[in-house]
């Protein structure tokens, strides 16, 4: 019996969302399977694949550049120890990220697959072009070994204990009525709708009965929120970084809308059945949609043939910066957030 060895190191959440039904179809198809993912999202993992012990975490806190080089280097050797000890007779590499890549290499199994890539035939000895004409889920499953059953769409989540009390511990204090989460940041500054927009639309979503609460992790995350904060009187309740991967599960499960910028976080809610606004800019909503009925993309206008995702031929990104509060209020009130509003299913709206 074969030994797979299952690459997804992948340190954007929203790919391992998307990515995770195709990685539990291949665990469940063999037995002797090791799945590895980033020790970033263990507790998103553990949460998609209750019970499943076939895991290995790729170490990418300890090997954060902020940490000393030889506390890195004797990380990164224990990780390739314990992924040899494996033994795999193959390798599958639905991502072909530069790390996931190397780590096919150093794995020793006799096939390694994976998709085209800057000299991929070193890394990889059987090449399998991937499907892109569509979503990226698509583009997973026509690489992975097998792919997961259609119709396209997350794993459930579950909510653990742990996540319960974080939740009940930060954000008890938190008002009655519909909260709705908003994600004012994103990776790139290009998916990033603008804070004013954002603070008007906590200020309509206040005027409306509703709680809006601001979440996310990190620098870019906190940036955003200030300048949110900034245009507005009163302060908007703000849990960037205040809970777990658990607890912001948790606090999605128990939340009545979201809306954000194209990201991980809207990946997350998406997965998490919350009726989900996502604004799309540059980057492909037909792409990296959300795979959830109870979910709407929106977008002002397509992009031109000559723009780039970083390079906007008119220099102000209208697809993105072009959308209104009213737009997203009107979505949200489709999808049933808003008091008093009637749920009317949509899927994908084009101003």
């Amino acid at each position: 019996m074969s030994r797979h060895l299952i690459l997804f190191p992948c340190s954007h959440m929203g790919n391992l969302l998307i990515a995770l039904p195709h990685l539990k179809a291949m665990l469940d198809a063999h037995q002797q399977a090791l799945l590895v993912t980033s020790d970033r999202f263990r507790d998103l993992v553990e949460q998609s694949l209750p019970g499943e012990q076939r895991l290995l975490f790729y170490p990418d806190q300890a090997l954060a550049s902020s940490r000393p080089a030889l506390r890195r280097a004797f990380s990164y050797l224990g990780f390739v120890r314990s992924l040899r000890r494996f033994a795999a007779d193959v390798t599958i590499d639905i991502e072909g990220e530069q790390k996931s890549a190397t780590l096919s290499r150093l794995s020793g199994a006799r096939q390694r697959i994976g998709p085209p890539r800057h000299h991929g035939s070193w890394f990889y000895n059987d090449i399998r072009k991937p499907d892109h004409s569509g979503h990226r889920w698509l583009g997973y499953a026509s690489l992975s070994q097998p792919a997961a059953p259609r119709p396209s769409r997350y794993l459930p989540l579950t909510t653990d204990q742990a996540g319960r009390e974080e939740l009940l511990a930060v954000a008890g204090h938190l008002p009655a009525g519909p909260r709705v989460l908003i994600h004012a940041g994103a990776t790139r500054t290009y998916k990033m709708w603008h804070p004013e927009q954002f603070a008007t639309l906590c200020q309509r979503l206040r005027r409306a009965g509703c709680v809006p609460v601001l979440v996310g992790a990190g620098q870019k995350d906190r940036s955003q929120i200030e300048r949110l904060q900034g245009f507005l009187n009163a302060p908007v309740y703000d849990l960037c970084d205040q809970l777990s991967l658990a607890g912001l599960v948790a606090l999605m499960q128990d939340s009545q809308g979201y809306a954000g910028n194209d990201s991980g976080p809207m990946h997350l809610a998406a997965a998490c059945g919350l009726p989900t606004v996502a604004l799309f800019g540059p980057t492909d909503d037909m792409q990296w949609a959300p795979l959830s009925e109870k979910a709407v993309t929106l977008r002002r206008q397509p992009c031109r043939s000559d723009c780039a995702r970083n390079s906007c031929a008119l220099d102000s990104y209208p697809c993105l910066q072009s959308i209104t509060v009213d737009q997203v209020l009107e979505q949200l009130g489709r999808l049933g957030v808003l008091p008093e509003a009637t749920p009317l299913p949509i899927h994908r709206a084009l101003y």
